[in-house]
């Protein structure tokens, strides 16, 4: 039985700054809350109430300051192991958080998302997973008020998180009416934040699929009148399963975005969603293409991560002593054995998801990417909304560093923070020709930064939650 975590959190009250169980949004089943993670859980409340009380606050209002992030923190490093760079001063007063972490990066969020207004189903694969019995909790749901939408989209990504621009994201899964976004509406959402801002604050991806014998043409109307900034694909469509490398089919399409001038192709790889089109979720058909068509940037969500630790059994890893990552650690050897230097890895839910379930998995997934692509070719993207506000990803990711053990046994670099700098937005910037110092310059007018700053000052309420399935127990 699944249940929406949101609705979950307000019925217990016991939402937490990092998620304690994993999230789904309907592309795999996810697994019961770990005894590990159980354990988690319990200690941030513990230490909230601790800390809180010494404040003179309510746990709540604690829990939504840095200092219930940083027990959070505090509690995982108990756990799991120490992980995370955090300090006890953190929780017991704000100002450290501001002194330990005073610079802030420039975020680039590549993978985020929101549904549609019309969606009538909290999430956006409702005839889908229908179809292959993947959620019959689906059955007469009906969304929380704009927990998923626009409005929501604009406060959990820009107010309260650090992020300075994000890409939203769609996918061409099934019929056209079960689609989570258009293209149409991708660009608006674009559109009406940048305008809103006043700068540049939003990037949109196109869809395409060869499923649409009008494909090749719609590509280029997509480029001329909605003006995309990338592609996003998904070749493992149900409606029409496809594979990079077909000369055939896909060649085509790679010759017209050039001419049009679009050369960034993101393409979700990894957590393959129910169906015939599973097996082409598989990453095998990127490197041909890569070495094929080296004026593209092929951006690979998800890393081509088989799994998120979902099928396993509670307390282990799913992984082997080898550090064996299903997908992967195989994607990543043929990434270093061709030479190619235009994939580039993105992290989008596998960071999220490993990181708060068995840190050393994270540990070897970073490392992994980063040997086999380098620092500079590692994409930050949160697939949020349905995680929530990706602040919690952005502060893992700040505190989080390789294991030792793993870096001694297994050759894997510690992340500086220089890489952390490219891979949170420097890296995508590049990419889509965006200049940094400009941006800068322009955020302190920008109306979203006046509008986030008049909200922190009012007194900044985050969520506290996510928006998608959990497993009810």
């Amino acid at each position: 039985m699944w249940i929406r975590k949101s609705d979950k959190d307000r019925q217990t009250g016991r939402g937490t700054p990092v998620p304690t169980q994993i999230v789904g949004n309907e592309e795999f089943d996810p697994m019961p809350q770990t005894a590990d993670q159980r354990r988690v859980e319990q200690r941030i409340f513990e230490l909230a109430d601790q800390y809180s009380s010494r404040l003179g606050m309510s746990r709540r209002a604690f829990l939504r300051t840095s200092g219930g992030m940083a027990v959070s923190f505090m509690a995982m490093n108990e756990v799991f192991g120490p992980a995370f760079l955090v300090s006890e001063a953190e929780a017991a007063e704000p100002a450290a958080t501001r002194e330990m972490w005073p610079k802030k990066e420039f975020i680039l969020d590549l993978q985020t998302h929101h549904v549609k207004d019309s969606m009538p189903g909290p999430l956006g694969f409702r005839t889908l997973t229908g179809k292959y019995n993947l959620n019959p909790a689906l059955a007469g749901e009906k969304p929380s008020p704009d927990s998923l939408h626009r409005a929501n989209y604009v406060k959990e990504i820009f107010f309260d998180s650090d992020t300075v621009m994000a890409c939203i994201s769609g996918a061409a899964i099934g019929p056209p009416k079960a689609w989570v976004l258009t293209s149409e509406e991708m660009t608006q959402t674009r559109n009406v934040v940048n305008q809103m801002a006043g700068s540049r604050r939003m990037l949109c991806h196109g869809i395409g699929t060869p499923s649409n014998p009008d494909w090749l043409d719609d590509a280029e109307r997509q480029v001329k009148e909605l003006k995309i900034d990338a592609w996003k694909f998904y070749t493992g469509d149900p409606a029409g399963p496809w594979r990079h490398d077909d000369e055939k089919v896909a060649y085509p399409f790679y010759e017209r975005s050039l001419k049009l001038g679009v050369k960034n192709i993101c393409t979700h790889k990894g957590l393959p969603i129910p169906g015939p089109g599973k097996e082409f979720f598989r990453p095998e058909d990127i490197v041909k293409a890569a070495k094929d068509w080296p004026d593209i940037n092929w951006i690979i969500f998800h890393s081509g991560m088989k799994h998120m630790m979902t099928q396993v059994p509670p307390g282990e890893s799913g992984i082997d002593a080898d550090g064996n990552i299903p997908w992967t650690t195989e994607f990543c050897r043929q990434i270093r054995a061709s030479g190619v230097k235009n994939v580039y890895l993105e992290l989008g839910a596998v960071f999220g998801h490993s990181v708060v379930t068995h840190p050393e998995v994270c540990g070897h997934l970073l490392g992994q990417v980063i040997a086999a692509v380098g620092p500079d070719h590692v994409i930050w993207g949160t697939d949020s909304i349905w995680w929530g506000s990706p602040q919690w990803q952005i502060e893992a990711f700040r505190r989080f560093q390789i294991p030792e053990p793993l870096q001694s046994k297994f050759g894997y670099q510690p992340i500086t923070d220089r890489d952390r700098e490219r891979i949170f937005g420097l890296n995508s910037a590049r990419l889509f020709n965006i200049d940094v110092t400009e941006a800068r310059k322009a955020l302190p007018a920008d109306a979203l930064s006046q509008m986030k700053t008049a909200y922190q000052a009012e007194g900044a309420e985050p969520s506290l939650t996510q928006y998608g399935w959990v497993a009810a127990t």
